[in-house]
């Protein structure tokens, strides 16, 4: 039986997010050996998410003038060498905070630019379904990531991050130009567009900024506490550096079943009410988990919270494309996926703060006191569109 192009894009998906993501979660016990404190462990993760707020945007325009196949090519390409020559010279630190603002711009170039192809070869019916099976692709990155590098972590020392980053994006690649990536020459919108009117036109609907704030809280969140606050706190009631990895996996499991099950939903329910959920789930989840020492008590306040994420993840990417017309699409994603990469910035280093200089008790209570916030924040701004999506831009 044949595979389709987008099951190999999907595969290429899964392989390269599991790379960068253990990287990502090897890079603070990187900067801890190091000898520095929690919150500037969070650094590389800082920049990482800079590079990706500059590129969305980027990427998204671009994507208004070259095929998306070809981005995701040449995305998987650039990591490739950054990953090999940050190996290199790992011990500098100029290089080591570079490299991780590099990879940061070709991970959001490779994560939008797959979210669009999949729109474009989905019926209108099974919009929601076919962003749910892509965002669940990469959650299962997300998931295998961690898992695998907690144990080569452990074996190896975290300095192998990125000899670890460039195998898998290696792999994706062969996957991606099977697929026939490089042979696209599909765009969705004529170069006379006139983007910046586009762009202004969405960023004054209440809705369209309501869904932006939503995925910028679940991804704040959801870096912040799987990849610095989680972890610490583990590490902190005793437990090792592999167990940390596996159960982070776990989390990004029920994150990709939020993603899945929330696209199907999205389709029967509407995605506004989609993210909202996914909002109000994780705040009594943030209230529970500092509390807990036993393996239950850490890892199901963290398994529900993240499931909650992928909804409002999956909910926003959905609402955005539904929103927008065919000519302002692309600009859409790339609005709405630098709400993400603000969050991969702001997290770990909210993270960070709220547990160096508060503890992890009044740490987590204050994420569950800004997510209540955004909560009420998101529900005005949707209200008025809970049952119908917005009228497109003509």
């Amino acid at each position: 039986m044949k595979i389709k192009p987008l099951q190999l894009y999907s595969l290429a998906a899964i392989v390269q997010i599991a790379g960068s993501s253990g990287a990502a979660m090897l890079a603070p016990f990187f900067m801890k050996d190091h000898g520095y404190s929690i919150a500037a462990a969070s650094v590389p993760l800082v920049v990482n998410g800079i590079g990706r707020v500059c590129s969305d945007l980027t990427s998204g325009i671009l994507a208004s003038y070259f095929s998306s196949g070809r981005l995701i090519v040449a995305a998987s390409a650039a990591s490739i060498v950054v990953a090999v020559v940050a190996h290199i010279f790992v011990e500098s630190p100029v290089v080591f905070m570079g490299a991780f603002t590099l990879l940061g711009i070709t991970e959001a170039m490779f994560a939008l630019s797959i979210r669009k192809i999949a729109f474009e070869q989905s019926e209108p019916s099974q919009q929601g379904r076919v962003q749910g099976q892509v965002a669940a692709a990469l959650g299962i990155g997300f998931s295998l990531g961690p898992l695998t590098s907690g144990f080569i972590g452990k074996m190896f020392g975290s300095q192998i991050l990125f000899a670890f980053y460039a195998l898998p994006q290696m792999i994706g690649l062969i996957l991606i130009l099977l697929g026939g990536a490089h042979r696209s020459r599909a765009i969705t919108q004529e170069s006379s567009v006139q983007l910046w009117r586009e762009g202004k036109t969405l960023l004054t609907r209440p809705s369209f900024l309501a869904s932006s704030l939503a995925i910028f809280q679940s991804f704040v969140m959801l870096v912040g506490v799987t990849r610095l606050a989680f972890p610490f706190l583990a590490v902190s009631r005793g437990y090792a550096l592999d167990w940390v990895g596996t159960v982070v996996a776990i989390s990004r499991i029920t994150d990709t079943f939020g993603r899945y099950t929330g696209g199907w939903l999205c389709d029967r329910i509407t995605a506004p009410r989609v993210i909202l959920s996914g909002v109000a789930i994780g705040i009594p989840m943030f209230i529970m988990q500092p509390y807990g020492s036993g393996v239950l008590s850490l890892v199901l306040p963290l398994t529900v919270m993240t499931m909650g994420f992928g909804y409002s993840n999956v909910g926003a990417t959905t609402f955005a494309l539904q929103s927008a017309g065919p000519k302002a699409k692309a600009l859409a994603l790339g609005l709405t996926r630098s709400c993400t990469s603000l969050g991969n910035t702001l997290g770990p280093l909210m993270a960070g703060l709220l547990v160096q200089h508060f503890g992890y008790e009044t740490g987590y209570h204050g994420m569950a006191a800004i997510s209540a916030v955004i909560l009420v924040v998101a529900w005005l701004g949707l209200r008025a569109k809970a049952a119908r999506a917005d009228k497109p831009l003509e």
